[in-house]
């Protein structure tokens, strides 16, 4: 009886922490994200199908310390930048423009970026497929322009439209603190 009353226990408490809606917080930014979006560590995300583990001589780590999953989507944030440099979205926007040029000598006309204004926010917003697989690259700023929260989001091609629901979330959802 003990058994059960334990594995009943713990299965009330797995379907409420899974169905919990999570909060992304950093120094400068709190994010509420939607239910079903979960935090996941360096390892899940190495771990999951498709995901190429590049080897680098470099000590250094570059990808996302932040990472979430809902459903098929990845969902990574970077640590806000406060550099003037990283605050330059017109910049930024040229400099994706340019390396991604790349993907038309290729017959891959799916790039497009935009830089739009929502509320006090400014948002820069790549997006791409590639190999069957949809790319977002965003970059959020404050209404003073020295902050900005870059991230990704990683999602199988037919869930496209999930995926932008949940990238107009975060924008909408998102606050800075400083």
């Amino acid at each position: 009886m003990k058994k059960i009353f334990i594995t009943i226990a713990l299965s009330i408490i797995t379907v409420i922490n899974c169905h919990a809606q999570s909060t992304h917080t950093s120094e400068f930014v709190k994010i509420s994200l939607p239910n079903g979006v979960y935090k996941i560590n360096k390892q899940q995300v190495d771990a999951l199908p498709g995901r190429l583990k590049l080897q680098t001589k470099s000590k250094t780590d570059y990808s996302p310390p932040y990472n979430y999953k809902a459903d098929n989507i990845l969902v990574s944030f970077f640590n806000v930048n406060q550099d003037s440099i990283h605050n330059d979205l017109a910049r930024t926007k040229r400099f994706n423009d340019d390396g991604y040029g790349v993907l038309k000598k290729y017959n891959n006309n799916t790039y497009t970026s935009v830089i739009k204004n929502t509320g006090n926010k400014q948002i820069l917003v790549v997006n791409y497929v590639l190999h069957n697989k949809g790319y977002y690259s965003f970059y959020i700023q404050n209404e003073a322009k020295t902050l900005t929260q870059a991230g990704r989001m990683e999602y199988p091609e037919a869930d496209a439209a999930k995926a932008e629901t949940l990238l107009t979330e975060i924008i909408n959802n998102i606050q800075f603190t400083k």
